[in-house]
């Protein structure tokens, strides 16, 4: 008999969660899965990429409403006579203006429809909002909810999701180092600590990868790429700064960016202030970013922090020459010297081990001789999911 199983995410934005999930539904066997998929909301790079298989549930017009201009909401539910939910709104606002995360999901899970369908399996497939929804507003046999990135980094409130996390019947993190952080910050629940790996399969990868991208036709010296959105996370101040290194001690190359995210802006205006215009340039989300990958000549992740880089599993798809920084989860995926060179996490260690590459053509085909042997996908990580779903 097939499994019913919902997964829940806020939306389909181009994240490594939600990336992970597209892979994930793309391996599903269907003849023992009925899926659906609950989106806050019904948008995001990734949302065309949802298999046909897939029963998309969305928070509806109410909830975009209420997700969006505050004042615009309000006024809306006033002529409608809705006060309750014009001041739920007005909670909300206050809640996130004071970072109460109680407050903040106690306001939002009114806005948010109830599904009515009872589930074998339900998954909150991102740390927060989706976790909680999957708690509090889902009826499932099992719940299982994830957490793709290292806890401690988050700026989560561990006294506020611990009772979520004691409701979970399996909480998954993509790493060891993640899955130790989390049984460290929660001992009391290391039993139902799972590690289920994000699904990497380098054949499917290289059959996106067609063409070589026109951004890249007039590219002088060497072509680096990074890949990731514009957040704290991302390191891009570190990047920027090291292209600046790297340009005042004459290196030929371009870095190219795909992602989109709050620091986008900020990180242009630094761009233009050490006059990087023709050396760092930002393309925008991609919804298939492999014929970059496939076509750069090192890869370069400048995090502060990850779970396991889903980006970074890529670039090793690809056998690409890969310059990271020293994030505490790096050495689940990299060695430093044989699959990669790994710097510290500032700016002139990262433009220095660049250099290398540049320079050290041999190096890089070390590197990328040891990635082709090495390399290979995890897509018996789906049998580690299946096993979940059975009590």
């Amino acid at each position: 008999m097939k499994k019913s199983l919902l997964f829940i995410l806020p939306s389909l934005a181009g994240g490594g969660a939600e990336k992970s999930l597209i892979t994930l539904l793309s391996l599903i066997d269907y003849s023992r899965c009925d899926v659906d998929l609950f989106l806050f909301r019904r948008e995001g790079l990734f949302l065309p990429n949802v298999p046909r298989e897939v029963n998309i549930i969305d928070g509806g017009e109410g909830y975009s409403s209420f997700d969006g201009e505050a004042s615009v909401y309000i006024q809306r539910c006033i002529k409608t006579l809705r006060f309750s939910a014009a001041a739920n709104r007005i909670l909300y606002s206050r809640a996130v203006g004071s970072g109460n995360r109680k407050a903040v999901w106690s306001a939002l899970k009114k806005a948010l429809p109830r599904i009515k369908k009872h589930y074998d399996v339900a998954v909150g497939y991102l740390e927060g909002n989706a976790n909680y929804y999957c708690v509090d507003c889902v009826d499932a046999d099992i719940k299982i909810g994830y957490v793709h990135n290292d806890y401690s980094k988050l700026g989560l409130d561990e006294n506020f999701d611990r009772p979520f996390f004691e409701k979970l019947d399996k909480l998954v993190s993509v790493s060891d180092e993640c899955c130790d952080v989390l049984r460290t910050v929660f001992p009391a629940l290391k039993e139902k600590i799972v590690k289920i790996e994000n699904i990497s399969s380098p054949e499917a990868l290289k059959k996106l990868a067609v063409g070589k991208p026109a951004e890249y036709a007039d590219a002088e010296g060497k072509i680096l790429l990074t890949v990731g959105r514009f957040s704290p996370q991302k390191g891009y101040d570190t990047a920027v700064e090291a292209a600046k290194i790297l340009k005042e001690n004459g290196a030929a190359f371009k870095w190219f960016a795909i992602g989109k995210g709050e620091l986008k802006n900020r990180t242009e205006e630094k761009i233009r202030r050490y006059g990087l215009q023709d050396n760092f340039i930002l393309l925008g989300e991609k919804s298939n970013p492999y014929p970059y990958i496939d076509n750069c000549d090192i890869y370069v992740q400048p995090s502060n922090f990850e779970g396991k880089s889903i980006a970074i599993d890529e670039a090793k798809a690809f056998s690409k020459p890969i310059v990271a920084t020293r994030f505490s989860t790096v050495f689940d995926q990299l060695t430093d010297g044989e699959t990669a060179l790994l710097a510290e996490i500032d700016a002139a260690d990262v433009a220095k081990k660049i250099k290398r590459l540049i320079d050290d053509e041999a190096l890089c085909g070390k590197l990328r001789k040891t990635l082709a042997e090495t390399h290979r996908g995890n897509e018996e990580e789906l049998e580690k999911f299946y096993v979940l779903l059975e009590r």
